[in-house]
């Protein structure tokens, strides 16, 4: 079937699935949540795991509102006040948790980031990092592991060091007051950094009606393909996701806890040393599964068949996917290699969401797994007639939209820019009124993302605002990194490519790639790089300005770990690429 045949005139705009459940009767503040799940769910809790994947120990709810109202108590002891910013870079654990959600219901606002382990020793430009953080929100306190902490306060004494508080610190503190903050809905409750590539890092503003609305949300949007929510039928939600993302923090643990879902926590590290644990934490439950892309490849790339022998993931209700574009060969594989284990594909569960939206805007409820559509060959687009997958239809009480430069909406098959409205759309970014108002048309958030609908469903083609501009075409930077993974083959897993253009005196913007390859062999790395060029050059009728080979892990990442291209470019143009050479 054509786009043509799609089409009918039909505008591309999406609203949201039936809401299952009354909104106006579940709770929209922080401790009206907390208060909510340890009434209605106290079997219900929180599993932590430990660096062997090990269940190392469990809150009920219960025990969580209780531990929230004592780490509530220590905040106040410690001076907090409410409205104070504050900054937490602490890896996925208790003290995290207590942390943030005792914040939160004092009404301080947290703001989290990347954990790093060790001190100031493990990462050079760490404090800088932190600083700039810091200076965005304006944070008063920083809670970081106790390693780090000391070295802030020995470099940095009189700066980073006089506001940093390691979580030895807080527990030390006398529990004072232990009240929960009666918050009201449209409060500010935390801050959101963006994944941004380069520059200053932005703050979404995430109010208390924002976050509870997104979270029940995300439990219809999982459970509609089940006709019901996935409260009513899952029996743990295992993560591995890093807190500081919003996709571990609102699709895993706020998630969890907003319906009393029981939640598996893995810290990240754990997944990237041994991913066959986190699968071993699903099986035989009906459970739910996350990640983005690149996680789901990574299970692939290091995880054997044989590895998966005596594993049920058969009763694995959904296994979602989103935050980055997802490739169905990827899926694909990942479906491959876990059949034996009774997973069908029909599991796998594509999404699309955001910071700025809380996080969930889109599901594909129709519960026939990986859906994909040819992009649409349209003037002012240089796109290959490649098959992007189906994101589905927006969450309850949102509306998508695909729109024109001047914010029209425009009709199905066109492409255009993705925009989002809804209960869960941010108001700002904090403290940046430009942004705010660039990232707006009236009540629409503009995503920066490039789609299309076909029969009513969202389809992401990229990055509106990644897009290369050569001899006049528009071109999305992951179509040529596509075709050179083609051209390359079956690498060894994890070796990445970024593109990018750069600008020619006299010319315009030419296309540069930036490989990374465990090979050394001159001729086999001549072989790959003409390989390469005669790929994109057949497909795209483009010439490759510049290939440059670097060592596997020397392209940089968010902590997400999505393709930093803004960054490379910058060290492309600032001559800090280190190239494997084979001239």
């Amino acid at each position: 079937m054509t786009l043509e045949t799609l089409s009918q005139s039909k505008p591309a705009h999406i609203f949201g699935i039936e809401r299952k459940k009354v909104i106006t009767d579940l709770p929209e503040t922080f401790p009206e949540v907390l208060r909510r799940t340890a009434e209605l769910f106290p079997e219900k809790g929180i599993q932590m795991r430990d660096r062997a994947g090990r269940v190392s120990g469990r809150r009920s709810y219960p025990e969580l509102l209780q531990a929230v109202k004592e780490s509530a108590g220590r905040w106040r002891s410690l001076g907090v006040k409410s409205g104070d910013c504050i900054l937490l870079c602490l890896p996925t654990a208790w003290d995290f948790i207590d942390a943030w959600l005792g914040a939160i219901c004092i009404g301080a606002h947290p703001a989290a980031i990347a954990s790093v382990m060790g001190g100031l020793s493990a990462s050079s430009n760490f404090a800088e990092r932190l600083e700039k953080y810091r200076s965005v929100i304006d944070a008063e306190w920083i809670i970081a592991g106790d390693r780090m902490v000391n070295d802030l306060r020995k470099d940095y004494g009189d700066t980073l060091g006089a506001i940093s508080y390691s979580t030895a610190d807080i527990e030390s503190q006398e529990i004072g007051e232990e009240r929960l903050h009666e918050a009201k809905p449209e409060e500010l409750a935390f801050l959101q950094f963006t994944s941004g590539s380069t520059g200053m890092p932005r703050a979404v503003m995430i109010s208390h009606r924002m976050a509870t609305h997104n979270a029940f949300s995300i439990n219809e949007g999982i459970g509609d393909r089940y006709g019901a929510p996935a409260d009513e039928w899952a029996e743990l939600h295992s993560a591995w996701l890093p807190m500081h993302h919003d996709m571990g923090l609102i699709g895993c643990l706020l998630l969890a806890i907003a319906n009393g879902i029981e939640l598996s926590l893995m810290n990240p590290t754990t997944f990237l040393a041994r991913p066959i644990k986190y699968l071993e934490s699903l099986s035989g439950k009906k459970a739910m599964m996350a990640g983005p892309n690149f996680g789901y490849q990574f299970c692939v790339d290091r995880i054997k068949k044989e590895n998966l022998v005596g594993l049920d993931l058969s009763k694995v209700g959904v296994a979602m996917t989103g935050s980055e574009m997802i490739r169905p060969e990827t899926m694909d594989a990942f479906c491959n290699l876990v059949e034996c284990t009774g997973f069908t594909p029909d599991k796998i569960m594509p999404c699309y969401g955001m910071a700025e939206a809380t996080l969930a805007v889109t599901f594909d409820s129709n519960g026939a797994g990986v859906r994909t559509h040819l992009t649409p060959q349209q003037s002012g687009y240089h796109l290959e007639n490649q098959e992007v997958v189906c994101c589905g239809i927006a969450v309850p009480d949102t509306e998508v939209r695909i729109a024109n430069d001047d914010g029209e909406t425009l009709q199905e098959g066109d492409l255009g820019e993705i925009l989002v409205k809804g209960p869960a759309v941010f108001s700002g970014y904090y403290k940046n009124a430009a942004e705010t108002a660039a990232s707006k048309h009236g009540e629409w958030l503009r995503t920066g993302d490039l789609g299309f609908t076909a029969n009513g469903e969202l389809y992401i083609a990229g990055r509106f605002k990644e897009i290369l501009v050569i001899r006049g075409d528009n071109i999305m930077p992951h179509e040529l990194e596509w075709l050179a993974e083609e051209a390359r083959g079956q690498g060894t897993g994890g070796e990445r490519i970024a593109a990018f253009s750069v600008h020619r005196p006299n010319i315009g913007e030419e296309i540069v790639l930036v490989v990374e390859t465990n090979e050394s062999d001159a001729e086999t790395l001549k072989g790959l790089d003409r390989a390469i060029k005669t790929r994109i050059g057949r497909a795209m009728s483009l010439p490759v300005f510049d290939l440059a080979f670097v060592r596997r892990g020397a392209i940089p990442r968010t902590s997400s770990g999505k393709i930093q291209r803004g960054k490379i470019k910058e060290d492309y143009l600032n001559q800090k690429v280190e190239r494997v050479e084979f001239e």
